[in-house]
């Protein structure tokens, strides 16, 4: 008989039973071999061609492992030494994770060979396992957002192939929405265990996975343990007939104890991949070098280069290389110290800003090996006919938390949660937003704040010092946008949720607990505070006085010319009272006075834009059209900048005297106001763009229609339950009223295609001295003929109407 006829008659009659008589061992390809008592053997020689997924050498113990490896969570794994090692084996948490980035099992008839060392780092005797969690996201997902899959189970989230602390190796399900942490043991054609095949503290297992294609689109999937030292078979199952859709996405390494019990804590090294099922894709790696931000502002330019975690032993020196793009002269060389957050901040004065740079930021790790990352810094458009700014915030990476093992609504009705790793569940890395966005090339993007959500993609692990926890969510952020603000200068807000609450009264920095945040105050202490502003913020232009407030915070709000226009950056939250204090701080007097000083300096020809968080107005109405009050939802009402009025107007008053358009975020509902003081329009217009991927939802959609509206719904006059005058000029709400979504969900609401999620443009266009202001659906690509715009936009401003005088 032929190679092929035997191949052919193992996929007619199952891998096993069209072996079983057999004698010798032959090749049936696909890297495997079969034995003369019928057992089907890994063929070692398929590893001499394997390609290795390495561990990042080092002397140490750090938390990044790897530019081609990526954990779940980023505080859950270290790489001591070049081997992997969980640091968590409690229960509750299940199933750590640590995705193979460059790695994809993909379509085809084809083999596909896993293996890996494996042994217990600490709690011997324990119940729990170790192994491979193959297709990931279901080839459905990003892969990016394949590599988050981790404790939860639910739709996309794949198989597993386990060793298992009672010697067996098992195939357990991790796709049950009902049963999130159960890991529902799956049935086996075979399975074989020695009496000596339990792990022991100081002792490995070589774990092999073997995927072999049937011939009609299925597979025979194989796993078995052998002895580390002697490679002895130790235990071995096969699952037949495998749909192929189980097994595309990505690879996962995993470490659990059994749910519910404390278990073990698993090591692994020598990971190996082959065959022509998984595919190799090396610009998948991801680090050490994270991404940069950066910022011009006449002579000075400020670059932030982020790394992931590195260990004591790795040098701490970053270098930034530049020059003038495409030129052949000598590398400029400056030289920073990485500091708190793993960042390292540049600052080069007398930067020549009419002519574009390339830069490389370059990192020598402990090892030895030498880093690159590179991008471009752009000549300042100041003479340029239009400036374009790119306005986002408020971009959770998920809709449901993938770590938690709260079942999902079995309801089929409208308020459903979609599967947990589905891109209607997992936003993160926002490929099209990114793409879209993109597409506009704006000169400056400006990201208001929330970028990063404390309790997603995962719980928070702890609120008073969570940098590890932190960083895990922001690097999600940084790997998304990075494309963008590589080669653009950005500027940063920071709002609440990047700093781990739900709400900020700051009340000039005072301590406060998360039960007592209407009185004022930051939940997190000052280290932690200070680390997300450095990270964040720490490429922004200087602050315009850089005093810290109280407990030693630091401030960032100043200003900055760029592309022939002056901005004012603010810090809405870090002054304002809270709702249980005495006063009316909104700005504080630190704030009130810059901005003065900034309006006086206004020549009466510049154009001026002032960057907040939130509107300067409770514009949001309750599920019968009523305008919200503080009695109905206090947070949400004090949350804006409607409260406190008496500060409130003072900012008002403030940008109307520097003519100064106001751009936010932060309330997941995209409007164009008219502020007021006396009047409904004697004030500054205000741009708060939609949020980027936020499904907590709100809606401005009066009962009652109101005076002096356009053509477009809801707009018009109205004055809020704080007392506040304005105008709509436009408003786009979720596609569903706020009634119907109060009788069919609970809470979020899940749909992006329902949600008007997307981002802001705003053109100054100083040739014909007017703004033009554009709100774009996430999805929608404005190079297309057919691309609209939400609700009411695009809305042009002429420059001499934005303080209210003409209105």
């Amino acid at each position: 008989m032929t190679r092929d006829g035997l191949r052919s008659r193992v996929t007619r009659r199952g891998l096993l039973v069209g072996t079983a008589s057999l004698v010798g061992t032959m090749a049936i390809g696909g890297g495997l071999l079969v034995s003369g008592d019928g057992r089907i053997l890994s063929d070692p020689r398929i590893f001499e061609e394997s390609a290795t997924v390495t561990p990042q050498p080092t002397d140490g113990a750090r938390h990044w492992l790897g530019p081609e490896l990526w954990g779940n969570r980023l505080q859950d794994w270290r790489n001591d030494g070049g081997r992997i090692e969980c640091l968590r084996g409690e229960s509750g948490f299940e199933l750590r994770t640590v995705a193979l980035l460059t790695r994809e099992i993909v379509s085809g008839d084809r083999p596909a060979h896993l293996r890996v060392r494996a042994g217990i780092a600490d709690g011997a005797g324990k119940d729990g396992f170790c192994g491979f969690l193959v297709g990931t996201g279901t080839g459905n997902l990003n892969p990016r957002a394949g590599a988050l899959v981790q404790r939860g189970s639910g739709v996309g989230g794949g198989l597993l192939c386990t060793y298992e602390s009672d010697g067996r190796v098992r195939f357990r399900d991790h796709t049950d929405e009902g049963s999130p942490v159960e890991y529902r043991e799956l049935p086996a054609a075979r399975s074989t265990k020695t009496d000596d095949a339990e792990p022991t503290s100081d002792g490995s297992v070589r774990l092999s996975v073997d995927v072999v294609p049937r011939g009609d689109g299925s597979f025979d999937l194989r796993v078995e343990a052998f002895d580390g030292e002697d490679g002895r078979s130790l235990a071995s199952a096969v699952r037949e007939d495998v749909a192929e859709e189980t097994l595309l996405g990505g690879i996962s390494l995993v470490s659990s104890p059994l749910p519910g019990r404390d278990g073990p804590r698993w090591w692994f090294e020598d990971i190996e991949t082959a065959g022509e099922k998984v595919e190799t894709r090396p610009e998948r790696s991801f680090g050490p070098i994270a991404g940069t931000l950066y910022s011009v502002n006449d002579s000075v330019m400020k670059l932030s280069a982020h790394l992931l975690p590195m260990g004591e032993s790795d040098p701490d020196e970053v270098t930034l290389r530049y020059r003038p793009a495409g030129s052949s002269e000598s590398w400029r060389t400056r030289r920073a110290t990485m500091g708190k957050g793993y960042v390292a901040l540049f600052r080069v004065e007398d930067w020549d800003a009419t002519r574009d740079w390339e830069y490389q930021v370059r990192y020598r790790d402990g090892s030895g090996e030498t880093w690159r990352y590179g991008g471009r810094v752009r000549k300042d458009p100041a003479d340029a006919d239009e400036l374009t700014v790119g306005l986002l915030s408020c971009t959770a990476p998920s809709g449901r938390a993938l770590d938690s093992a709260k079942a999902r609504d079995s309801d089929s009705g409208a308020g459903t949660p979609p599967g947990r790793y589905t891109p209607g569940n997992v936003y993160f890395p926002y490929e099209t937003l990114a793409a879209n966005l993109g597409r506009q090339d704006p000169d400056l993007l400006v990201c208001v704040g929330d970028q990063v959500y404390e309790p997603k993609p995962t719980s928070v692990a702890g609120r008073d010092e969570p940098t590890l926890d932190y960083l895990y969510k922001w690097y999600l952020w940084l790997w998304s946008f990075r494309g963008l603000t590589r080669d653009r200068p950005s500027i940063l807000l920071v709002d609440d949720h990047d700093v781990y609450q739900p709400n900020v009264w700051g009340s000039g920095g005072e301590e406060t607990a998360m039960d007592g945040l209407k009185r004022g105050g930051y939940v997190a202490d000052t280290e932690f505070v200070n680390r997300v502003q450095r990270i964040q913020c720490g490429h922004n232009p200087d602050p315009y006085d850089p005093t810290p407030i109280e407990r030693g915070i630091d401030v960032y709000y100043g200003k900055f010319t760029y592309g022939g226009a002056r901005f004012a950056m603010l810090e809405d939250r870090k002054f304002k009272t809270g709702p249980e204090e005495d006063g009316e701080a909104l700005l504080g007097d630190r704030q009130a006075r810059f901005l003065s000083e900034w309006a006086e300096q206004s020549d009466g020809e510049s154009v001026e834009l002032c960057l907040t968080q939130t509107a300067f107005a409770n514009a949001l109405t309750d599920a019968d059209g009523e305008l919200m009050t503080p009695g109905e939802n206090a947070a949400q009402s004090y949350d804006t900048n409607a409260y406190p009025k008496a500060g409130r107007d003072r900012a008002i008053e403030l940008f109307r005297e520097a003519g100064a358009l106001v751009l936010s975020g932060d309330l997941h509902l995209p409007m164009l106001l008219r502020h007021g003081l006396d009047a409904h329009t004697d004030g500054v217009v205000q741009f708060v763009g939609p949020g980027g991927s936020a499904n907590y939802p709100r809606w401005f959609e009066p009962k009652r229609s109101l005076p002096n509206g356009r053509e477009y719904p809801h707009t018009g006059n109205f004055t809020d339950a704080l007392g506040n005058k304005c105008r709509m000029l436009a408003v786009d709400n979720p596609d569903i009223s706020h009634r119907q979504y109060e009788k069919s969900h609970d809470g979020l609401l899940f749909d992006r295609e329902v949600r008007p999620d997307g981002y802001g443009i705003v053109k100054v266009k100083f040739d014909e001295e007017a703004f033009v202001v554009e709100c774009w659906p996430w999805s929608a690509n404005p190079n297309g003929g057919d691309a609209e715009q939400y609700r009411g936009w695009p809305y042009r401003l002429g420059f001499g109407e934005v303080n209210g005088k003409q209105s």
